[in-house]
């Protein structure tokens, strides 16, 4: 991320924190993976706590997976599982990105989830991953697009909470329907080869959005609703029943969360 006026939505709690490290190279990458080969140095950028990194440095194994991010905290996250595991071939830096603290053509491939719709300059950004990736070397970029996303039953205490966190997204700054433009922005910052597709990452059964509800629910409760109430866009009251609403959402019948993801493949 960056630190150019920037305030990151999601903020850097513990039920942020555990659901970006959910997140998995063969997973939330299977796009990109097919691109990379062992002896690659791959950048990921804005790299939260790295799980996804971790992955990349195994595929690439014996070249380097490298992670940035603007929150040591994240960082630090990444190294200690990267220990862990014995995974040798990774390594976590602060960086801004706008102003990535790498030389020119650095990577044979680089790749960015859910970091271009939190800034205010994606663009901007872009053209530093542009910078930094070597003549031919591939990108992946990875954004959600939330006017996509399906919920269902959705109540009107669900609705509101939802709506509130758009707006929340937009007051930062951010692009909620980020995704659907990715395309262009790789078109724009001069890459070549550049395609996109839309998928869905799907919740439905009980366990899972039991799981996924509670995290959310928590979550509210960490990152939105005390910068909702100090804007008076809600009630504490309010932000109580969306919560609840989240933590309710698996008993419903038939319920479902699918949550929109645009993939953007494109090369230097």
């Amino acid at each position: 991320m960056t630190d150019n006026n920037e305030q990151y939505t999601l903020g850097y709690g513990p039920a942020a924190t555990a659901m970006m490290a959910g997140r998995t190279a063969e997973g939330h990458a299977a796009f990109f993976v097919s691109h990379l080969q062992p002896g690659m140095k791959v950048l990921d950028c804005g790299c939260g706590p790295g799980s996804v990194t971790l992955g990349f440095a195994t595929i690439v194994a014996p070249g380097e997976a490298v992670g940035s991010d603007l929150e040591e905290s994240q960082l630090e996250v990444g190294r200690k599982a990267a220990a862990q595991r014995g995974i040798g071939n990774a390594s976590f830096e602060i960086a801004d990105a706008y102003q990535l603290p790498f030389a020119d053509e650095s990577f044979d491939a680089v790749f960015i989830s859910a970091v271009l719709g939190n800034l205010r300059e994606p663009a901007r950004g872009l053209r530093e991953a542009y910078r930094v990736l070597k003549a031919g070397g591939v990108i992946g970029v990875k954004e959600f697009d939330h006017s996509g996303d399906l919920v269902h039953p959705l109540d009107d205490d669900l609705a509101a909470g939802l709506e509130l966190y758009n707006r929340l997204r937009r007051h930062n700054g951010h692009d909620p329907e980020s995704g659907r433009k990715v395309l262009s922005l790789l078109e724009e910052c001069g890459f070549r080869n550049a395609s996109l597709r839309a998928t869905y990452e799907t919740f439905t059964s009980t366990a899972v959005l039991t799981q996924f509800g509670g995290l959310y629910a928590t979550l509210i409760s960490e990152a939105f609703a005390t910068p909702l109430q100090k804007l008076g866009w809600a009630t504490a009251a309010e932000m109580d029943r969306v919560v609840q609403s989240w933590r309710n959402f698996a008993k419903q019948p038939g319920a479902v969360y699918a949550l929109t993801w645009c993939e953007g493949l494109a090369w230097k």
